[in-house]
């Protein structure tokens, strides 16, 4: 979201009001960590705990808009924050009465905290997500509420206010439902993992080593930035999240060597969008469709890993061609790192350590939490452990190379000389205030999301208790028809469209809800259909009208909203074709024989590969127009299954790339005798 269009802004504190506000912050995110660590409260108690925390620091955090900050502080939000406090705390006290009661306990106090709630929430997604939120969430309300007086099949029976409170305040499909369920565990727990990992140092590693692997391919920018924020979003599972962390950057390396400000930006957004579909981890959009769909979360890697393969393969080739085409060279020599910079020991140990503790409990079938808990368990053990054993401490212990690239996004008068730290005390109190600025930082970030996840929450209750997601399945059913593709392709603009604005856990959420049920009407397996739907939830970040990665990445590359936009719809041409690869053809997911899944891979590789030709225009120089379109269609046909289309593909994009040769010859020989001539 730009800064233009948010109507909030963080408040900062200092002092002893900042020091008090860190406290009960860091008090707040050690909850998440140590119930996942010894187990969970119940499920209310639980989401009540996460949601009055997010409620109350979004009074104190974000102010709004107001003439007089230091008075709305006093005589309103502070008010409003320790109202959510006591709204939610009585969920919490009152729990056991509450789940053996299928109606209100005490009537009149419930219905007007449930009022008092829905209001407050209301103000407090204003406050972080602007009135766009507000009114999608006013609009299903009112259609809930006015369902007997709906046109055609929009008509339901209708929700009262007072069932409409109840549900909200207290029942199983309400603001504490099973979305809020899954931001109270897994999300704020990868939130807090990535959040952690950056402080640990594991985004400078994660670039040193991009750096060392695809800095000499010619546009090695753009290569460490696709290869830098594919390993970062397969965390933090938000786009957002992972432009503002790697892009920082890695967009003004790209920008420092020649890159156009909205290419850098779009190859930054488009790499941290595919990083969220990026096994072994993919965030925690994952981890919810496994929930979802009852499976283990390893058939979930499984499934998405030749589709992932194939998204950053014809990204990587995508940023190849736009580097010849606009004459971008590799990385310069002194900047690319030597292999024992790249790949120091105690760096990689840091951040393979973590990782591979994450799924070695993942492959063992421990719950999530408990993954994660052990995982940011060793994240602490080991910056401990580089604050002992290196010469510098962690925020200054990067290579002479990572340094020598920070340096890139700052003019030489306004280089700070940094003092190198020596005793272990001091290296390790540098631990400690980098542990507590990270989890800060995850505490901010888990506030922003529990807001979206509250609202998608709202929005997914009453699509469910209307029954709007059948509703929708019998209108794409009827407008589809027999047509599959048609289907398809609405239930991936709504996709699209619901997601737009979320991270992509609560963008697939309410994609699942939605328009799983069509997918399943008209045929196609669970697994499948759902893989569809977590893809276009995560396309959604980059797709304009709202585009919040695009929109993030500019913020940093200072390029415009519709030029970067173009770049990033031209690079991730693919990740709007592969849903329907397979959707249509699940031998992309690993199921089936293995001569048919190796048939089906080679072609989609081959098809991917062209599609980003044609879409970029460039190989022996740029294309024209009738080329372009060859190949471009012949790719298209080409990754669609079956061997005689295949065929009649390939030779569309023989016919293409013979096309363009032949002009591409053409004009060198003109210009090779217009050049004698004028010798002459």
């Amino acid at each position: 979201m730009s800064s233009d269009e948010r109507v909030t802004y963080l408040r900062r504190f200092s002092g002893l009001a900042g020091w008090l506000i860190g406290g009960l912050a860091l008090a707040w995110i050690l909850f998440h960590i140590v119930t996942a660590g010894v187990g969970t409260l119940p499920n209310y108690q639980q989401r009540a705990v996460h949601l009055g925390g997010a409620l109350f620091f979004v009074f104190l955090l974000y102010q709004g808009r107001a003439r007089f900050p230091r008075l709305q502080l006093a005589l309103v939000d502070l008010p409003c924050a320790f109202a959510c406090l006591v709204l939610l705390g009585y969920v919490f006290v009152n729990y056991d009465a509450i789940v053996m009661s299928n109606w209100y306990v005490n009537e009149a106090v419930e219905k007007a905290f449930g009022v008092a709630l829905f209001l407050l929430l209301l103000e407090a997604v204003r406050r972080t997500l602007g009135w766009l939120f507000v009114g999608l969430i006013l609009f299903f309300c009112i259609y809930a509420y006015f369902g007997p007086y709906m046109p055609g099949p929009l008509a339901h029976r209708g929700l009262s206010l007072e069932r409409m409170i109840y549900v909200f305040y207290m029942g199983n499909n309400g603001i504490l439902g099973t979305l809020m369920g899954i931001s109270a565990t897994v999300v704020t727990l990868f939130l807090i993992l990535g959040a952690l990992l950056n402080a640990s140092g594991a985004g400078d590693t994660f670039i040193r080593i991009a750096m060392r692997l695809g800095g000499r391919i010619r546009g090695g920018a753009g290569i460490v930035a696709v290869i830098g924020s594919a390993f970062m979003g397969m965390v933090n599972g938000s786009t957002v999240a992972n432009v503002t962390s790697t892009g920082v950057l890695t967009i003004p390396l790209m920008r420092r060597l020649g890159f156009d400000r909205n290419l850098a930006g779009s190859i930054e957004a488009v790499a941290s969008t595919g990083g969220q579909i990026m096994p072994p981890i993919m965030g925690p959009g994952a981890f919810l469709m496994a929930e979802l769909l009852g499976i283990a979360y390893l058939d979930v890697v499984k499934a998405a890993f030749v589709p992932s393969v194939l998204f950053f393969t014809a990204l990587l080739l995508g940023v190849y061609l736009m580097a010849r085409r606009y004459r971008l060279e590799a990385l310069p020599p002194e900047l690319i790192p030597s292999r024992r910079e790249a790949f120091e020991p105690l760096a990689m140990a840091s951040l393979l350590v973590p990782i591979g503790i994450l799924l070695f409990f993942i492959l063992q079938r421990y719950t999530i939490q408990t993954a994660v808990f052990w995982s940011l368990v060793s994240i602490s053990a080991m910056m401990v452990a580089g604050a002992l054993f290196r010469r510098r401490p962690p925020e200054t212990a990067a290579s002479e190379q990572a340094r020598r690239v920070a340096g890139l996004m700052a003019d030489e008068t306004d280089r700070v000389p940094r003092t190198v730290v020596s005793t272990a005390g001091q290296r390790l109190s540098d631990v400690v205030g980098s542990t507590y600025r990270g989890l800060f930082a995850a505490a901010v970030s888990v506030v922003y999301i529990a807001m979206i996840i509250a609202a998608a929450q709202i929005m997914v209750s009453i699509i469910n208790l209307t029954g709007l997601g059948v509703t929708l399945s019998q209108v794409i059913l009827s407008i589809g028809g027999d047509y599959l593709f048609v289907s398809l392709v609405l239930t991936m603009a709504l996709a699209i469209i619901l997601g737009m604005g979320m991270p992509t856990p609560a963008a697939y959420a309410v994609a699942a809800a939605v328009l799983a049920p069509p997918l399943l009407n008209l045929g196609f397996e669970r697994l499948p259909s759902h893989l569809f739907l977590y893809f276009f939830a995560s396309v959604s970040a980059i797709t304009p009208p709202v585009a919040a990665g695009i929109f993030a990445a500019i913020a940093i590359s200072g390029g415009t909203f519709f030029g970067t936009a173009r770049y990033a719809l031209t690079l991730a041409c693919s990740l709007f074709i592969l849903p329907f690869l397979f959707i249509l053809n699940p031998e992309l997911t690993l199921a089936g024989n293995p001569l048919a899944i190796l048939v089906a891979v080679l072609s989609a590789l081959v098809g991917i590969g062209f599609l980003s030709v044609a879409a970029i225009g460039h190989l022996w120089g740029g294309m024209g127009p009738v080329s372009r379109l060859l190949v471009g269609g012949g790719a298209i046909v080409m990754v669609t299954p079956g061997l005689w289309v295949d065929m009649a593909g390939a030779l569309c994009i023989v016919a293409g790339l013979a096309l363009h040769r032949f002009h591409a010859v053409t004009s060198l020989q003109r210009l090779g005798k217009g050049h004698d001539e004028h010798a002459g």
